[in-house]
Formats: C-alpha cells, sequence, structure tokens
C-alpha cells in the first residue's frame, strides 16, 4: 500500500478515536451533572429541580448521538478509503441525515447511559411532589 494511502488511513482513525473520546467524555459528564442535580433537588425537596436534570441529561443525549453518528460516518469513509473508492486526504464523511442521527440515538450505548438519568429525574419529580402534596414532607 502506498505511503500517502497509509497516512490518510492514519488521518480517518485518528477522527473515528477523537469522535469516540468525545462520545466517551460526553456520557461522563451526563452522569456526573445528572446525579448532582438530582441530589441535590432530593436534598432540597424540590421537584422542579429534579425536573431541570432533565435539560442536560436530553442535550447530552442528544450530543452523545450526533458524536456516534459521526463516528459511524468516519468508519463508513475509512471503509471506502481502504477500498479505494475515495481520493486520498478527503475527510467529508459524507452528508449527515437525521434518519443516522435517530439509529444512534437508539443504540444502548447511548441508550442505557441517558435514559436511565431522564427516567430517575421524572420520578425523583413524582415521588417529591407527591410527598409535598401529601403533607410528608415540608414545604
Amino acid at each position: 500500500m502506498p505511503e500517502d494511502r497509509l497516512k490518510y488511513l492514519e488521518f480517518v482513525q485518528a477522527a473515528i478515536s477523537r469522535m469516540a473520546a468525545n462520545s466517551f467524555l460526553i456520557k461522563g459528564w451526563s452522569v456526573t451533572l445528572g446525579t448532582a442535580v438530582l441530589g441535590f433537588s432530593v436534598k432540597e425537596n424540590n421537584w422542579a429541580m429534579a425536573l431541570v436534570a432533565l435539560i442536560p441529561a436530553g442535550s447530552f443525549w442528544a450530543l452523545d448521538a450526533y458524536y456516534l453518528a459521526l463516528e459511524k460516518s468516519f468508519r463508513d469513509l475509512w471503509k471506502r478509503a481502504i477500498e479505494g473508492a475515495v481520493s486520498t486526504f478527503d475527510m467529508n464523511p459524507g452528508s449527515f441525515s437525521g434518519d443516522r442521527w435517530r439509529e444512534a440515538a437508539c443504540r444502548p450505548a447511548v441508550l442505557l447511559v441517558h435514559l436511565p438519568i431522564i427516567i430517575a429525574s421524572l420520578l425523583a419529580a413524582a415521588v417529591i411532589a407527591f410527598l409535598r402534596f401529601r403533607a410528608v414532607i415540608p414545604t
């Protein structure tokens, strides 16, 4: 394989690695921020604050799906580069579609991190609101 083709494959692999690293960081931030907001809302007995945890969880879910879809696009570019179907040093992974993003958003690697935070936020808000309504927790 020519030297320039090998260098090109290294560039594409580096882009794939960056997308995977970004996805990993997003998951960490989502769990950290989600649990911190949930913990604070339970400590303060504030159901509305538990719902605030939905905002970063949903945002990080969308961003994580974006990085996973982009990583998949770069993996497809890598396959095309191996086959020689693209010109050397073309770093355009192709068009980005909503279908690819939705597929990535429903992958277990994304769902199993962000969905539990969303469910926990909704449950915490419901329990705190119920207990406040029943006057078990003082307002």
